[in-house]
């Protein structure tokens, strides 16, 4: 990881967690700033990975699937950003699957790292894990939107405190002679 990248990644931890904090403290109003962030968020990934397929992925194996996936963001944040006029409860299941979804793929990810040999899977696991009680947690509470909205601001806290500490975490550098 270079320093910039470094940098980036203090940032976005630490606006993960001033964002978080800012949304306990007014749950109802966090609704909907939980469904634009999501949006936005999907949007520009989206957006980003089309962009790197235009760019490189489109001379390189599996370069296709970087667009696939392009695609598919970019239509799930602007599904996502339309979400404010339906009943909460939608939402909400929406955002579990999304948690779901990516908590399962960390878990995954941090798996196959283990079986490869790398000393760095712990911290992935831990973040699956986090992102699949969140998920979890929403299910319990569904009733509640203050409640689900203050259980994914404290997913939001903990996913902002682990890129903060993965900001600072020893990368391996591999040379070739």
């Amino acid at each position: 990881m270079t320093s910039m990248q470094r940098v980036r990644s203090i940032l976005a931890g630490l606006f993960m967690i001033i964002g978080g904090l800012l949304m306990i403290n007014d749950p109802e109003d966090g609704y909907v700033v939980i469904t634009f962030i999501m949006g936005v968020t999907l949007l520009i990934r989206g957006i980003q990975n089309i962009v790197y397929y235009f760019t490189f992925a489109r001379h390189m194996v599996g370069g296709r699937t970087m667009r696939a996936i392009g695609i598919v963001l970019l239509d799930l944040g602007a599904f996502t950003l339309t979400l404010t006029d339906v009943p909460k409860i939608y939402v909400i299941l929406y955002l579990l699957v999304l948690h779901l979804f990516t908590g399962v793929i960390d878990v995954m990810h941090a798996l196959e790292t283990k079986r490869q040999g790398s000393q760095h899977w712990r911290l992935n696991l831990a973040v699956g894990v986090a992102n699949i009680l969140v998920a979890a947690a929403c299910v319990v509470w569904s009733r509640s939107v203050s409640m689900v909205v203050t259980i994914y601001c404290a997913g939001l806290i903990y996913s902002g405190i682990l890129r903060i500490v993965s900001a600072f975490r020893r990368t391996a550098i591999i040379y070739i002679p």
